[in-house]
């Protein structure tokens, strides 16, 4: 794992492709499926926190509007929340955690 920690330069919420897409401060463009990323959330209902299990796992089924990005919102220097269709906006990505589930740490 690196060393070094990056921030993004820039997102953009693709709807017409039902992607949200960062720009690192390495130039390094990263795409996330929408629906892959609500699945991934990080916040304590989701996916669990201490000995209680998460409510949503591979087969927990997601109605079209659980999976569509409204808004997305940073978090200190450290993360983004979204804003799902839903209202959920719990969960916080951190940077590491989106640059771990591209590829790029």
């Amino acid at each position: 794992m690196s060393d070094v920690f990056h921030r993004p330069r820039d997102w953009a919420i693709r709807p017409e492709r039902r992607l949200f897409e960062v720009t690192w401060d390495d130039g390094n463009v990263t795409e996330y499926g929408w629906e892959d990323m609500r699945r991934a959330c990080p916040c304590a209902f989701c996916s669990g926190e201490g000995s209680y299990k998460g409510m949503v796992n591979a087969d927990t089924k997601f109605n079209e509007t659980q999976i569509t990005l409204k808004e997305v919102h940073p978090v200190g220097r450290y993360g983004l929340t979204p804003v799902w269709g839903d209202d959920h906006d719990t969960g916080i990505y951190t940077f590491k955690m989106l640059r771990r589930a591209a590829g790029l740490e």
